[in-house]
Order: C-alpha cells, then sequence, then structure tokens
C-alpha cells in the first residue's frame, strides 16, 4: 500500500457493474484508508484517539447506509438470493458494530488495527467478488 491508501488503493477495488455501487464501494475505501492512516500515526507514537473514533463512526454511518440501500434495491427489484446477501450484510454490521463499541470502550489500537488492515480488506475483496458481483449484474437490467 501507499501513504495515500494504507488499506487499500482504489485500482484494487473490484469493479461490478452498476456504476452507483461502484460510487460506493470506492467511497467506502476512502473512509477506511482515512482510518488506516490515522491508526499508523498512532502506531508512531502520535495517536489521535477522537479523530480515530470520528472515522470509525463515519466509516460504520456509511457501511450502514451502503448495505441498507443495496438492500433495498434487492427488495425492490426481487432478487432471488436477497436473504443470503441482505445476512452477510447483517453479519458484517455486527462485527463493525463490535469494533465500534470496544474501540470507544477501550481504545485499542491493536484490534482495530488488525480489523483494518487484515479482516476488512480480505472480506471486503470477497464480498465484492462474490455478492455484489452477481448482484449487480442482476440489477443493472434496472439501475445504473
Amino acid at each position: 500500500m501507499s501513504a495515500e491508501h494504507p488499506v487499500m488503493a482504489p485500482d484494487d477495488i473490484p469493479a461490478i457493474a452498476v456504476g452507483s455501487m461502484n460510487d460506493t464501494h470506492h467511497e467506502e475505501v476512502g473512509l477506511v484508508n482515512t482510518l488506516g492512516g490515522l491508526l499508523l500515526q498512532a502506531r508512531e507514537g502520535d495517536a489521535d484517539e477522537d479523530a480515530i473514533g470520528n472515522a470509525l463512526d463515519e466509516w460504520i454511518s456509511h457501511t450502514e447506509a451502503h448495505f441498507e440501500r443495496e438492500n433495498r434495491l434487492m427488495q425492490e427489484y426481487g432478487f432471488p438470493p436477497f436473504p443470503v446477501h441482505a445476512q452477510e450484510h447483517a453479519n458484517a454490521l455486527d462485527n463493525l458494530h463490535q469494533l465500534q463499541r470496544h474501540w470507544h470502550e477501550n481504545h485499542d489500537l491493536d484490534t482495530l488495527g488488525n480489523y483494518v488492515f487484515n479482516t476488512w480488506p480480505q472480506w471486503f475483496q470477497m464480498h465484492v467478488n462474490s455478492m455484489d458481483n452477481v448482484t449487480a449484474q442482476f440489477l443493472s437490467n434496472f439501475v445504473d
């Protein structure tokens, strides 16, 4: 990665068939990279715990809206595997909410850093390449 993109480079975001979903993924990666930059700064001894908490909260709010929008589109257009994809969103949000609570209670840089730099990028790549890819192919018949 780079100083500008410490977690994921924009070119590493899998492209899918619906432009608005791609835009949302790029926004999310931007938020995660901002948080990642703050975590790297903290590892170097310059921790801004308020900024980290704010960046984490902004990312989670964005993800909530992101998943809500995808879930609504899948329901609206009758995407057959909607329950499976929606459950994946619910599981991911549960993990994020636990991470958020843990951060605000403990300010644990190691746990947050491990999730941001290791767990999330792997999950995100897999989710976009599989579930979002199939969903976007279906939704591309209805939305841009």
